[in-house]
């Protein structure tokens, strides 16, 4: 790992990340459909892991998860490792497929709300709090994973724009 390389990703998610992740503790309650919250923080890991890779989208769930895990009412840990699991699974698709595809952040940001929602109530089953699997899919994994597929179309292209900016594609001169 190459942390003059990460720098720039490690600046913007210091300041971006908590940003974010207030937003989603105070906002996104006034945007719920049918009680189905947006995952902004979880939009956001996933875009970066696509983006940026494994190293980069790592770090950012890690950080993101534990700033999550002070509004949730899990325990502690729960959106931490919910964030990584998915990053990590995420991050391992990067590559130019990953990133010029317009279906593919979709379907991923769709895969990764499930597996989320899974990772938490697998931790939750094992705090020993009971957890009705099937009602839990059917009535809040799947509904938050379509919200944020369609949240997710704007998301992807505002989080490529954000990339662009802090990782400028140098550009020759003749």
């Amino acid at each position: 790992m190459n942390l003059r390389a990460l720098q720039p990703g490690l600046y913007l998610g210091i300041w971006f990340i908590p940003v974010i992740v207030l937003l989603q503790a105070g906002l996104a309650g006034r945007f719920a459909v049918d009680g189905v919250l947006p995952s902004l923080v979880l939009i956001v890991v996933v875009d970066w892991g696509i983006l940026r890779g494994v190293e980069e989208g790592l770090i950012w769930a890690f950080f993101a998860g534990l700033l999550l895990d002070v509004f949730t009412g899990w325990p502690t840990g729960t959106s931490t490792l919910a964030l990584v699991v998915v990053a990590f699974v995420v991050s391992l698709g990067q590559g130019t497929f990953m990133r010029t595809h317009a279906a593919v952040p979709l379907v991923t940001v769709f895969g990764a709300t499930i597996l989320y929602y899974l990772v938490v109530m697998f931790v939750l089953e094992s705090t020993h709090t009971p957890v009705d699997w099937l009602a839990a899919l059917r009535s809040i994994a799947l509904p938050a994973a379509l919200y944020n597929l369609i949240l997710n179309i704007p998301g992807y292209w505002l989080m490529q724009r954000l990339e662009q900016r802090v990782y400028p594609i140098p550009r020759t001169s003749w």
